[in-house]
């Protein structure tokens, strides 16, 4: 009975000495969304943040747009409205996806609001549905519910947004003006050649931007209808700002990737080519940007190649990748050629505008 007692004692001693296990997990209540202070959202342009700074916290962690307040810390309900949106099921082939009904069966329609957190590292998405928020300028408190083995915890000011109205509307990384000459063989020749390339003239990429007229090369927003997708109108202009049958309009070769091969549509207008495309940004991958097209093919009664040869190999107004073929080369007639690289970042239409120099569409250079 002794021994007994004494066993039972020893044990008492034994689980009074015993500590609780070690806590498991760890959620810090530091945890912030990584970038500046306060992030710039430009409206109606799908973009996204940089992740989270755990500050330590056990992982995984898992992420919930709690509230989003305005500068009086009320609930800014515009921020939880769901609207649709698109997104891609499979990836997009223009070589194959050639009509609505082929790139529509690719693409998701959904509703969701104009803001978004990815759950597992907490970087915020903005939708293009962002467009539909008021008060540019203002900013806006974001507070996220972080999850993880320890627990849940709010955290207030996870992110500050100010929403505003500037960013581009698009990218451009060059853009190439040019007429070539066509002789009897089909063969062809540079004459005109105006190349502006972001890494060498961004002072002229700069002046498309602007839009202040001082480029063959316009490109402008002029509507923000489609509020989802791209409309773009494409017209060539000659010198009087006369507009190219757009039926001429065409890609370079069969093999040559063209505005006209991706987009969807093609609708020839008075204004020019009309094309779209459901979703932005546009072109879908921001390794294919280059895109061919030309004019028909004129012979020189609209063309004034006294003038061109002057401007371009005299007074040098623009580069020329050949000289002036000789007489026995046997030029004959001419087209025009644009090259350009742009990406459209916010829905909306577009107008690409193209001047060709010493081109009269009425003959009015004779």
């Amino acid at each position: 009975m002794k021994k007994l007692l004494v066993y039972i004692m020893m044990f008492l001693v034994i689980y009074a000495c015993k500590k609780d296990p070690v806590e498991k997990g760890f959620i810090s209540d530091e945890i912030r969304l990584k970038g500046a202070d306060t992030i710039d959202v430009p409206i109606g342009i799908r973009t996204s943040t940089d992740v989270a700074w755990l500050d330590g916290s056990s992982q995984p962690v898992e992420f919930y747009i709690e509230n989003i307040r305005d500068a009086n810390g009320n609930r800014s309900e515009q921020f939880f409205e769901e609207l649709p949106y698109r997104s891609w099921l499979q990836p997009y082939n223009y070589l194959t996806d050639t009509t609505l009904e082929q790139v529509l069966a690719k693409i998701s329609e959904q509703k969701a609001p104009p803001i978004i957190i990815n759950k597992t590292n907490g970087s915020l998405y903005f939708l293009e549905t962002t467009s539909t928020l008021q008060n540019p300028g203002d900013v806006f408190h974001i507070d996220v519910r972080v999850k993880n083995s320890k627990g849940e915890r709010i955290i207030k000011d996870y992110a500050k947004i100010r929403l505003t109205q500037s960013g581009r509307d698009f990218d451009i990384n060059m853009a190439t003006t040019a007429i070539l000459l066509v002789n009897t063989n089909g063969e062809t020749t540079f004459t005109l050649y105006d190349d502006i390339q972001a890494a060498t003239a961004p002072e002229r990429i700069q002046n498309i931007y602007d839009n202040n007229g001082k480029e063959l090369f316009q490109l402008t927003r002029v509507a923000d209808t489609p509020y989802v997708g791209v409309r773009l109108i494409l017209q060539f202009k000659d010198a009087e700002g006369r507009i190219f049958d757009p039926r001429d309009y065409d890609i370079y070769s069969t093999t040559t990737d063209s505005y006209f091969r991706l987009g969807l549509n093609r609708v020839n207008t008075e204004e020019g080519a009309m094309i779209e495309f459901p979703m932005t940004p546009w072109p879908v991958s921001s390794g294919f940007m280059t895109t061919f097209e030309k004019s028909g093919t004129y012979d020189y009664s609209i063309l004034d190649t006294a003038t061109l040869r002057r401007e371009v190999y005299e007074e040098i107004k623009y580069a020329s990748l050949n000289p002036w073929p000789e007489p026995e080369w046997g030029a004959i007639r001419w087209y025009a050629r644009l090259r350009s690289q742009v990406k459209f970042l916010r829905s909306g239409t577009y107008k690409i505008s193209v001047t060709f120099p010493c081109t009269y569409l009425d003959g009015t250079f004779n």
